[in-house]
């Protein structure tokens, strides 16, 4: 009796610290796989070992952001299982591992409900690095220590580069603000 009530409440609170997240979860995980069938997997995935390893974190953890580092290091370990299944005619560099997003393809219909179009074709003339600081902070709410935590840096670095995506961003779509009449566009992102 006493190991089904531990594990009701282990499920109870799981939910309220982890599951919460789910949908944050997923929209990440489309914009990472671009797929809603991969980015389902990779939510299930991260839940499940997150469920597996939940009695083993330090009770004031902060859920949200170990889920999304849960997430981002299952994506980028099934990349590389990716990479070495399939015969390549040249071995792939590490950076190629380490930043697993196709910089050539614009974001998924659901992102483009959101996001026009100038912003969207902004957003991927961004740096991968750049790009993922600034949508788990400005799309998702992390805070950057958050953010930190999920791309595995220090909170100066995910500082600097929200500051310098979100410069570029300001840059690249400078046009498209002055046709709203947002002449001066230097606060505005």
């Amino acid at each position: 009796m006493y190991l089904f009530f531990q594990g009701r409440k282990k499920r109870t609170a799981f939910v309220s610290d982890v599951l919460a997240h789910s949908e944050g979860l997923y929209r990440y995980a489309l914009r990472l796989t671009r797929s809603p069938q991969e980015a389902e997997d990779l939510v299930q995935e991260t839940l499940l070992k997150a469920y597996r390893s939940y009695g083993r974190t330090k009770k004031a953890s902060n859920y949200r952001a170990w889920a999304y580092t849960i997430l981002r290091n299952e994506f980028i370990s099934r990349r590389r299982k990716i990479v070495r299944e399939v015969p390549l005619a040249r071995e792939p560099m590490v950076d190629e591992l380490e930043s697993p997003h196709d910089m050539s393809q614009p974001f998924s219909g659901e992102w483009r409900q959101h996001l026009s179009d100038e912003i969207v074709q902004a957003l991927d003339q961004l740096g991968e690095l750049h790009r993922s600081a600034i949508l788990l902070c400005d799309v998702e709410g992390l805070t950057y220590e958050e953010i930190s935590q999920v791309m595995q840096c220090p909170v100066g670095t995910v500082r600097s580069r929200i500051f310098h995506g979100r410069k570029q961003l300001r840059s690249l779509l400078q046009t498209y603000a002055k046709q709203f009449g947002m002449e001066d566009v230097h606060e505005a992102v």
